[in-house]
């Protein structure tokens, strides 16, 4: 037990060990905030897009409205729309076009409005957001290793200064 007070000691007296561990630990926060976006982006935008493919919507003619896929509270992917990206993905049918005054299109998005996936592009959409709903194991598995890997980062660096 000593040795490890003794490591803990060096940690927080040695200015040059305090500023790697501020590297370290920020590394550690960057890559659980990363871990946060990337779940986000999978879970919440995917939905929208696994939603198009399991309904089918792969054509003018089969394409859904956002009530028809259960995507009506789903506000991130709608923003995204009317600031229309992700149109080099999704086809919108029946949307009109609003000039603001800098030019940017938005597109408007009602009740009418539908959307649907070319077959071309169906393969894309599935590598970038996956078949199925990301799991909250996955996320809370990779905080936690991550969250031991900068423990046992911390303890061999200290362990190290000490020898």
């Amino acid at each position: 037990m000593s040795k490890l007070l003794e490591m803990f000691d060096v940690i927080k007296s040695d200015p040059d060990v305090i500023n790697i561990m501020l590297v370290i630990w920020s590394i550690v926060l960057g890559i659980i905030i990363a871990l946060f976006a990337s779940f986000y982006n999978r879970r919440i935008v995917g939905s929208f897009f696994r939603a198009l493919i399991s309904a089918g919507a792969d054509s003018e003619e089969t394409a859904k409205t956002l009530d028809e896929i259960s995507q009506t509270e789903n506000d991130a992917v709608i923003k995204k729309l009317r600031k229309s990206r992700y149109r080099d993905i999704v086809n919108i049918v029946n949307a009109d076009e609003e000039s603001s005054a800098a030019e940017n299109k938005k597109v408007l998005i009602d009740n009418n409005t539908r959307f649907y996936i070319d077959e071309s592009k169906i393969t894309r959409v599935r590598d970038q957001w996956g078949e199925n709903d990301e799991s909250i194991w996955v996320l809370i598995g990779g905080i936690v290793g991550m969250i031991i890997l900068g423990i046992l980062v911390t303890l061999v660096l200290a362990n190290s200064i000490i020898s």
